[in-house]
Formats: C-alpha cells, structure tokens, sequence
C-alpha cells in the first residue's frame, strides 16, 4: 500500500489505531493452531501381517457361527418352522450381504489401515461419525467378548460340573467358582491377544477346524442316527422323515418352551432378535484391517466367502433338524444338537471354539480399535492408548484395558447385555452403509472403488433395514443406543481439532450449494439482510470491527477482504498462499462466520475493486462494504497483551494508503452501486456479552444503540450547469433504521443495550409533529425504539453561533470553521450590516416522497414503489452538492430488483412528481462540498461571491433567490441554507450531547463529489469534514445505502 509522508501508522482499510485489542472471549489461537491430526502407525514387518484366509475368511467364518447355533436354533425351529427360520436367516444375511457390500466398496476405494469399520466410517463421514460409532462398537465388542466368556462356561458346567454334568461331574458348582472359570478363560485369551497376531492366527485355525467339524456334523448325524424315544422328553426323535419335516414346515408359536425367555407366546419378533446376533459377526474379518497385507483386497474377498460358507452350513442344519427331531422334542430338548449327535463331544468342543474365538476376537478387536481411535485423537484423555510393539504395532496397554472391562461386564446379566451388543452392531451397519450410499450419490470424482458389486441401491437398503431391525429387536435399547451416539457425536464435535481426513459431507454441501446458488436470485426487498464485505489490512488492529460485523450480519454472507499490494505477482503468490491459509486459521480459531478473499495488486485501489468484484457467488454477494476511517493518528489505548499470538501476524505487513486512495475507494463503490458504511472509533468499542454482563453487576444498565438517520440531498444538474432535480437518499435514512434494528435483535446486544432513534428538527415547535412521524414510520416497519426529537434552537452552542450569531464563549466553533471563507464573510456581514445585502440562495426542497428523477419527456428508467414511508420522511437534510447528470446516467438502470410494488408507482401523477424531485434511487449518488447556499454581495461590485473548499466542485448554478435585509445586525438563517461544514459542526455537538456515553452510533455517510480523489487536497478536506462530524463520539457507523431494504408489504 502507498505510503503517506510523516505517517506513524496504517492507512484504512480497517480502523487505524485500533491495535492490540484483548481477545478475552476468544479462545487462544496459538492454542488451536496446535492441532493434531493423528498419530501414524509404526512401520510393521511384512512377515508378521496376515493374509485373507487366516486375517478375514478365518475370523468372519468363526464370529458369525455362534453358540446359538448350538443352544437355540432347535428352540427357533420349534417355533418358526422350517419356512419362517430359513425366512429369518434370509432377512438377516440380507443385512449383512448389503452391509458386506457396502464395506468392500469403501475398503476398495483407497489405503485402509487400522481400526477398521471404525477407519472406514470415520474417513468416509467424518471424524464425529467415525468417533461416536467407533467407541459404540468398542463397547459392543467388550460386552461381547464378556458375553462369549459367560457362554463358553455355560456348556462346560452344563457337561462336567460336579452336579449338573451330562459328560463327567468333575468341576465344582457354585456362582464363585463359575466366576473363576470365567476369569481364567478371560485371563487366557488376554495372554493369547497379548503375544500378538501371529499366535492369534494360529489359535484361530485350530478352533476353526473344530468348528467346522462339529457343525458338520450335524447334518452327517442326521443320516447316521436311528429313531429314538427319549425317555426324559416323552418325545421321538425320527431321523430322517418327510411327515416329520411337513410338520415342522409351518410356523406354531408356543410359551413356555426349552429356551424361552419371555412368558407370553413366542412371536416372530423375539424369534428374530434371538437369531440375528448368530449372524451377525461379519466386522470379524475388517477389524484385523491394521494386520493384513493387502486390507483392500483382503476384506472383500475374505468376508463374502466366509458369508457364504456360513449360510450353506447354517442351512444345512437347519434342514437336518427339521426333517429329524418331532415338534415335541423340539420344544422341550434345548440341547438337541448334542442328544441327537453321533459323537456328543464334537458338538461341546464347537460350543467352546466358538466362544473361545468370539472372547478373543471381541479383545484383540477393540483393542485395536481403540488403539485407532487413540491415534486419531478425537477424544480426551486416550492418547497413551495408541501405543503399539515395535515389532508388531501390537497394542498392549489397549488389550490390557479392554482385558479391565471385560472382567467387570461378567458381573451383568447375560441376558440384558445381549440386546445392547445387537445394538452395536446394528448401529456400525447403519453409518456404514450411509457412509457408501453418501459416497457413492455425492459422485465425488475420487470415489473409485475396485470392488463393483454394489450400488447407492444397495447400500440404501442395507441401512434402512438395519434401522428397522434395529426397531424390531429393541426399541428402547435402540432409541438409548442413539441418544449415546448423539451425545458421543457432540462431545467429539466439540473437542476434536480439525482433521485433514475429507469426508462425505463437503461434497454433498457442495451439490446443494451449487444448486441452490445458481437458482438464487437478488433477494426482494422484504428478505433483505446484510451481506458485508469488510476490508481490514491487520487484525490486532480491527478486531472489535471483525467481531461487530460478525454479530451485524445475522444470519447473512461476511466476506474478510485483504489486498497485498505487489509490483511482481509471481514472487507474491507464495505469501497469498500463506495468508489464505492465515487467515482461514484466525477465522476458524475465533469462531466467526465468514469467507475470506485475499487478492494482490499493483495498488491498493485496483486491490479493492478485485475484492469487492470477485467476493461472493451467484446470488449471495456483498451489499455492504465496510471500511475503516483514515486516521495518520498513532496507535493509543492498546488493550491487549502483544505477545498474544494470531495466525496472522507472521504475514507481511503492507504500507498504508493516500488520502487520495482512500477517498477513491469510497467514489468506486458507490460507482459499483453498493452500500458503504464507514466505521470509526472501534477501538473504543467493547463488544458486549451476557456473560460479562451479569457478571460485572451491570444487568439493571443498559447502554444505547443511538441511530441518527439524516437524510442527504444532492443537486442534479445537466451539462450546462442548469439545475434539473433534487435528490434525496431516503434509503440510508431507511438502512439505518434496519441496521440498528438487526443488531437489537443479537442476543448480547438485546439483553445489554436500548434502541434509540434521535432526530432533530430546527424550532421547538416542530418537536411534536415529527416525534408522531417517526413514531408512525418506526410502527410501520416494526422497530420498536425509544425515540427522541430535539430542537437546534434549544441548548445547541455549535447552532446558537452560527445561525443565531450567539457568543462563541468556548472559542471551539471559531477554532473548526477558521479558515472558511463563508464563515469570515458572515462574521463581516454580521459585523457591518449596514455596508451590505445579503441573499440566501433558496432552492426548493423536495417534498418527502418517493420518485425518480428524469429528464422532461423521457419516461422512467424503472419502476419504484411510492411507499408511505417516504411520506413520513424528516423535516432537515444535510446540503450537498451538484451531481452531475452524466455521472448519473453512466449508471445501469436495468434492474427491477426494488420493484415491490407496480401498483404503487404506475400512476400518472408519480409520474409526473418523478420528474421533479427524487428521494430513494440506486443510480443518483448524493454528495456534498463546503459550499456555502448563500451569496455575499458587496455594494460596489455586481459580481456574487462564492465559496468552495474543494477543487474541482462545480460552481453554483442560478437559483431563484431571495432578499433577506438584516435588521439590527442579525441575518435570518436556516439550517438546511448552512453549507455542509457548518452542519456537520452542528450536527457533531447534538451527537455529543445526547450519545456521549452510547456505545455505538449509526449514522449517515455524505457521499464524496464525483472526482474528488483526483485532487489531493478536496480529498485531504472530505476526510477533515468527515472527523468533524464524527469527532469525539463513541464507535461510529456512517452509512450511504443505495438501495431500498425495508418495506411495509405483505
């Protein structure tokens, strides 16, 4: 940026002295720029990884062949039938072919490391998905591990206690020494887990052959074993028979039977909730994903052949139980498959091998998996748990833990946990097919899986039918699994840092916002909310500013503009790059809402166009631009610890701009047509919160939001110099209004500040009728504030001076307005009156409504909606100077945007007002000089002296006029005769007066004349006329709308 010479600080594009803020409600950034994204694995040797056979086919085969099988799919039989078991087992493979499918096609798709399901699920949705669903599966494979602990000493009693003993009654019998059992088969297969997968791998193949052996055996005894009548049943076992089997064929719900858990009859519910946890062990094989060679290879291959291996043999016993054992038998002999065995043995060594793989399964499962969720560090205090061997990645500590908890789960009841762990399971097969029905609809280019047997279809289904089995098995234990993942998804949400994983959700944002942006349209003036663009050079230095714009742009767009200012763009683009980065970073660390646009230029004011050109989207782009005031003042009153740190300050710091440069980036957004507010004095401005202020005892005081909506008027004139209209920009009066109505309704400042307008009027007498206007007008809209009118005329130093010439006791107006040459022709004409005439130029004001101003004969450029408001406009206006017609018409005007009303400006006589005055149009921009409205003639000359502060302001034009002879030394003046100085002056005391201790103020902006920042020293006197007017006031808001943003219609 352009240097100023003798200049000690920044120039605005933000507030200039306002540096070193205090951050007090804002988490330290140096703090969440620490962020940790995870911590990798350690390399593992080749050798010590598994393959498919024994890392997936080997553990699906082995988790989905459940106990159950053994001790309740002869009670399920007797139940459901042959039709309604096989209809069961269909539904449940159903669920989880789908979900299989789902899961080749995410583990296929790229590198899967450790954690599986858990791995999968967290890179596809995200680390809040990821984490809740990670630790709902930990537990259910810990209550599963305990639960299969518990099972496996239910047939060892059942077959060698000392009283109960089928086989030999050798082990004692009590609930203790049961306990010990338990304890020690926990503490043994801990001890496996803890050597590591290689003894793993080859425990698993061992129990695996015993397991197959013993299922199939069942069928073989199906044709091997005679008829029988047993004795204890009162019931015949057929063998192989075609009446037997039509008899079992149908469903025929009984109570009371072998194996039954409720007291009521059975019904196909309970039947399913008993048998689904049989099958439902497929996550076996993906869970050892941090131990394979090839996972992505491994996981698909290996879970589908261990599927479908599992339901030939699930199957086959099905058929040889129902075309064997009568109904009787069945309802009655829960051990029928080891009664009706050739050798009873083979079936009690495949109850212990699958339990015995199902307890180490469910250890060395979660373990690794919360070993993966430890790494990720998603949740606090679990980082020690993502150790691992060097050897191996073996995760001692986790498998000591999980060990822990285990052994405490053995103390519940067996039949209660059951549900819960049905529910974990079902809970991971849920996300898990959402994740890949997400991935695959979100047509992500990158989402390529290898594995093509599946579909958005597919997984779809997989996930609705989960849900409704979820519903089915257990209502209230699926709506409390719930309500934990929710709880488990806000506590990772809020405590996790960024994770650099991607997930789903981006690309499904991006579908519906590109969508939806390209059918926004510009919104209609009765959805109008602020979309601010805020141009800031250095943070410390505008952060009350950034957090004021946070909190007044409710619920709309806020874009963060910066410019670097380069004579090489190649050599920048490293450092845009990097402050991209930065002030992403301080964005996210300080919570605010907002986008940020960092361009580079080879000057500032080229910088600000690009800014405010390539801000936004579509429909949704800035309507305000907020700049900071200039000020070569040095920075006082620092607030903050410097040594604070932010992620911006390590970016290059760029020189301050021109008066110049400044004045002209005001001229070229109004030329753009958008709104600009310029703010000043923020550095004084103490954003409020309801926190502080409860705490500080201050919750009877409430401060002010003071609005003081003048409205400005501006000369149209034609080439020649002829005045052609009047304009009057009753949309800032408007924007004001809103503006302070919208940040009334942010909860901190609702709670801690009052609404204020403040208007005023010349005389005394005027007090009551506009105070009943701008009480109608705030009804109208719908702002409730209290209002105040007041009377120049009344206990106004700056007004009793000027117009009344009135003492000037303090010496401060003298002091402002030296130097003006209007203001020594009046103090000489108020000093001789008899050596002169005075004449006030007196143009006709406007009336207060609303039209737009044409040429004669030409029609309307567009239509504008004659609104009641702008019939209960102010009584005063701020003067301003002659706006040229082409600078007006060099404006498009084809924009129908503000058409709110075509009843209300088609009439003929708006037509004709039209072209007289104007009042609230987009293309006439108001502006003002220090231009005196009236002219001093001396008595010796013909000539009309006139004054004009700024170069390059057109002269004043012919007016009709009117004599005014002063009697006894005083002169008749008006206010809105008074040229701008002096009503700045004027109107900065009424400010001072009322909102001295306000803690915010929103006022009117006066436009720059077109061209002013061609000329240093008109630009140098709009900003001394601009720190009149603002000066010693609390944080100011000045506001130049150009469009309408409030409305009375339906």
């Amino acid at each position: 940026m352009q240097s100023v010479a003798s200049s000690a600080e920044r120039a605005p594009l933000l507030p200039l002295h306002e540096r070193d803020v205090q951050f007090a409600d804002t988490p330290n950034p140096r703090e969440l720029s620490k962020q940790s994204y995870g911590t990798a694995p350690p390399p593992v040797d080749a050798s010590e990884k598994l393959g498919t056979f024994e890392g997936v086919f080997i553990p699906t085969t082995l988790n989905v062949l459940s106990i159950l099988m053994f001790l309740r799919f002869g009670f399920i039989i007797g139940q459901a039938g042959f039709l309604g078991t096989v209809l069961l087992l269909l539904i449940s493979y159903t669920i989880n072919i789908l979900t299989t499918l789902s899961v080749s096609a995410i583990a296929t798709n790229g590198v899967v490391r450790g954690g599986g399901a858990y791995y999968m699920i967290s890179r596809s949705l995200g680390p809040e998905f990821g984490g809740s669903i990670g630790v709902i599966f930990y537990i259910g494979q810990v209550l599963n591990a305990g639960l299969n602990v518990v099972g496996f000493c239910v047939p060892l009693i059942n077959n060698f206690g000392s009283k109960s003993g089928a086989i030999l009654k050798v082990l004692p019998e009590s609930y203790w020494w049961t306990f010990t059992y338990e304890t020690i088969l926990l503490f043994f297969c801990t001890f496996i887990c803890f050597v590591g997968p290689s003894l793993f791998a080859r425990s698993s193949k061992l129990l695996f052959v015993v397991l197959i052996v013993a299922t199939a055996s069942i069928p073989i005894s199906a044709l091997l074993v005679g008829p029988y009548f047993s004795d204890t049943f009162q019931a015949w076992y057929t063998g192989p028979s075609w009446d037997t089997f039509k008899d079992n064929l149908m469903p025929r719900f009984t109570k009371g039977a072998a194996g039954s858990e409720i007291k009521g009859r059975e019904n196909f519910q309970d039947l399913f909730g008993i048998l689904f946890p049989a099958t439902a062990g497929i996550f076996a094989g993906s869970s050892m994903s941090g131990d394979l060679k090839t996972p992505s290879k491994s996981i698909p291959k290996g879970t589908l052949n261990g599927i479908w291996l599992t339901i030939v043999l699930y199957l086959s016993v099905v058929l040889a139980i129902s075309g064997c054992a009568s109904r009787d038998l069945l309802y009655q002999d829960i051990e029928i498959m080891r009664n009706s065995n050739i050798s009873p043995i083979l079936v009690i060594l495949g109850e212990f091998a699958t339990t015995l793989f199902s307890a180490l399964m469910g250890i060395i499962g979660a373990a690794k998996l919360l070993q993966a969720i430890s790494r990720d560090n998603i949740l606090p205090f679990i980082h020690i748990f993502s150790k691992g061997t060097i050897t191996n990645d073996n995760p001692l500590l986790a498998i000591f833990v999980t060990y822990f908890l285990t052994q405490l789960t053995i103390f519940l009841d067996i039949n209660k946990i059951a549900i819960f762990i049905t529910m974990a399971f079902l809970m991971t097969f849920v996300v898990t097919n959402l994740a890949c029905f997400l991935l695959d609809i979100s047509s992500a280019p990158n989402f390529r899986p290898s594995f093509r047997y599946f579909s958005a279809t597919t997984a779809f289904v997989g996930s609705v039918l989960s849900v409704i089995t979820m519903g089915i098995a257990d209502g209230w234990a699926a709506m409390f699994m719930v309500a934990l993942g929710l709880a488990l998804f806000c506590l990772i949400h809020f405590y996790s840092p960024p994770k650099p994983w991607g997930d789903v959700s981006q690309t499904l944002i991006y579908h519906q916002v590109r969508k939806y942006l390209l059918r926004l349209r510009d919104d209609h003036v009765k959805y109008w909310r602020p979309q601010i663009l805020l141009l800031v050079d250095d943070p410390r230095t505008s952060w009350s500013l950034i957090k004021f714009c946070n909190h007044l742009k409710k619920g709309g767009l806020f874009v963060l503009g910066h410019v670097i200012v380069t004579n090489d763009f190649k050599k920048v683009i490293p450092e845009i790059r990097a402050q991209r980065i930065a002030w992403t970073k301080l964005r996210d660390a300080c919570n605010i809402k907002a986008f940020v646009q960092v361009n580079a230029s080879e000057d500032i004011v080229w910088g600000v166009r690009n800014v405010f050109l390539a801000s936004g989207l579509g429909g949704m782009r800035p309507n305000i631009t907020v700049l900071g005031f200039y000020d070569e003042r040095p920075p006082i009153n620092s607030q903050t610890n410097s040594s604070e740190e932010l992620p911006t300050d390590s970016c290059r710091k760029e020189s301050h701009m021109g008066m110049s440069a400044w004045v002209n980036v005001i001229e070229d957004l109004l030329m753009l047509r958008t709104n600009v507010a310029i703010a000043k004095g923020f550095l004084n401005l103490d954003i409020p919160t309801t926190t502080r202020f409860h705490d500080d005892g201050l919750a009877g005081t409430l401060g002010y939001i003071d609005l003081y909506p003048i409205q400005m008027s501006a000369q149209i004139v034609d080439a020649d110099g002829r005045a052609s209209g009047m304009s009057i920009n009753f949309d800032t009066y408007t924007m004001i209004l809103q503006l302070g109505a919208i940040l009334h309704t942010v909860p901190a400042w609702h709670k801690t500040q009052k609404l204020r307008v403040i208007a005023f009027v010349e005389k005394i007498n005027q007090v009551a009728s506009e105070r009943e206007r701008i009480a109608e007008l705030l009804e109208k809209l719908r702002i409730p504030a209290e209002t105040v009118v007041c009377s120049l005329d009344q206990n106004n130093l700056a007004y009793s001076v000027i117009v009344r010439g009135a003492p000037d006791s303090t010496g401060e107006i003298g002091k402002a307005l030296k130097g003006s040459r209007w203001w020594g022709k009046l103090c000489e004409v108020r000093t001789n009156p008899r050596d002169i005439r005075f004449h006030s130029t007196l143009h006709r004001r406007p009336s207060a409504g609303q039209s737009q101003f044409i040429s004669p004969g030409k029609p309307l450029a567009r239509r504008w909606t004659m609104s009641e408001l702008q019939q209960m406009g102010v009584s005063h206006s701020m003067q301003s100077t002659h706006w040229r017609r082409q600078d007006l018409m060099s404006f498009d005007t084809d924009d129908d945007s503000q058409d709110t009303s075509d009843s209300e400006s088609d009439t003929e006589n708006e037509r004709r007002d039209s072209q007289e005055q104007e009042g609230s149009n987009e293309e006439e921009i108001p502006s003002f000089t220090d231009r005196p409205r009236f002219d001093v003639d001396r008595l010796d000359s013909s000539a009309a002296v006139t004054g004009s502060a700024i170069e390059g302001t057109p002269p004043p034009e012919d007016g009709p006029r009117s004599s005014i002879v002063p009697k006894a030394g005083k002169l008749k003046l008006n206010f809105d005769e008074l040229p701008a100085k002096a009503q700045h002056l004027i109107i900065n005391y009424l400010m001072r007066s009322y909102s001295k201790d306000s803690t915010v103020i929103f006022t009117t902006l006066p436009a720059p004349s077109s061209g002013t920042a061609q000329s240093q020293a008109s630009a140098a006197n709009y900003i001394r006329l601009l720190e009149l007017l603002t000066n010693d006031l609390p944080p100011t808001v000045l506001i130049h709308s150009q469009s309408m943003t409030v409305t009375t219609t339906l």
